[in-house]
């Protein structure tokens, strides 16, 4: 047995990092809206008195910045992994877990989005989406269900459970390491 037999992952490639500051720079426009009214609300005291909209406006970055912490964490736990036989697969928002033994029949192919455009995630049905990631799961251009993990879309490693109904996109950094699994 190897030694991702035991559990251990399966590197993913390209780098968590440039969704992350895509989170911050979007997570900043609305930071930037409350401080702008927090700013200006000495100019209404009277009416922010009589409302209570200091409350809110001192909540909502606080809001913004706990689902910005969130959504991170959740990214940063997204990979995949194989044990025991089972392909584990963290997307942002939940884990699937596939018998190596569904995936055999098809294998791993490395595809690229240019060459199979029919292949591109185009809805998320429930994920996270953001410039250099995708992960959860998505409908397909062909009208495939999909699981994705999705951090480089130049070479990914496309495989296919009929069992399952399923097709997975997982940009993995070494996919040989899970075709060998699935030969033997």
């Amino acid at each position: 047995m190897s030694d991702i037999d035991e559990g251990k992952g399966l590197d993913l490639a390209g780098s968590k990092s440039k969704p992350l500051w895509w989170l911050l720079i979007i997570a900043a426009i609305p930071i930037a809206g409350f401080t702008a009214a927090l700013l200006l609300a000495p100019r209404y005291t009277a009416y922010v008195a009589s409302t209570h909209a200091l409350d809110l406006r001192f909540a909502a970055p606080v809001l913004v910045l706990l689902v910005l912490l969130v959504i991170a964490k959740t990214i940063a736990g997204a990979g995949v992994c194989v044990d025991q036989g089972v392909l584990i697969i963290h997307t942002s928002v939940g884990t699937k877990r596939i018998p190596l033994a569904n995936l055999r029949a098809h294998g791993v192919r490395i595809v690229n989005f240019s060459e199979h455009p029919e292949l591109c995630p185009i809805i998320k049905l429930w994920g996270t989406g953001l410039p250099g990631f995708a992960g959860g799961w998505f409908k397909l251009r062909n009208g495939d269900k999909a699981v994705c993990v999705l951090l480089d879309r130049s070479q990914i490693s496309w495989l296919h459970s009929n069992e399952d109904k399923l097709t997975l996109l997982l940009s993995l950094a070494e996919p040989e390491k899970l075709r060998a699994m699935l030969e033997h």
